[in-house]
């Protein structure tokens, strides 16, 4: 079987971690940390492109979603302080690539994949309901009360949104 993602894609990645390092203020620890896990993506596909395919393959093709990834880090990193949101997404890449070579092993078991693709899930969307609240108040310029219930919202809505994701994945894993 062929890699998820091709090699040629190589190059989008590392344009879009540097447009993520241009545009965003994010600080330098995360910056390297991006960086160092966007070439260990890289190198990841370009090992997986001249290895024999193994039989068992992982229930999902997280390693094609990495490009999208990236495009949620330049969200975050847009942001006036990405703070948190940055670090939390750089777990995104490991994780990811661990998902995708414990999906590969005969020995590992549905448990441990499905954690790791829950982990994914729950980053991906904590992030992205944080991006789109922040991206309401400082639109519709909010401050004080109006701040605070309109996170409340997105929060509630979000914990909901998530649960039912966790909740989804756990069903399937038992599939």
């Amino acid at each position: 079987m062929k890699s998820p993602l091709p090699v040629w894609s190589i190059p989008f990645l590392l344009a879009l971690a540097g447009i993520a390092a241009l545009v965003g203020q994010l600080s330098t620890p995360v910056l390297i940390v991006v960086g160092i896990e966007t070439l260990l993506v890289s190198a990841y596909l370009l090992f997986r492109s001249h290895s024999e395919p193994t039989k068992r393959q992982p229930s999902s093709n997280l390693l094609s979603l990495f490009p999208g990834h990236l495009l949620v880090l330049i969200i975050v990193a847009m942001l006036d302080r990405p703070g948190i949101l940055a670090w939390l997404w750089t777990i995104l890449a490991p994780a990811t690539l661990a998902y995708d070579a414990v999906g590969r092993s005969e020995r590992l078991s549905s448990l441990v994949r499905m954690s790791i693709s829950m982990i994914l899930y729950g980053i991906l969307w904590t992030d992205l309901f944080f991006v789109l609240e922040r991206a309401v108040v400082l639109h519709r310029h909010l401050s004080g009360d109006q701040e605070i219930m309109i996170a409340a919202g997105f929060s509630v809505v979000g914990v909901f949104f998530i649960a039912l994701g966790v909740y989804r994945h756990w069903i399937a894993a038992k599939e």
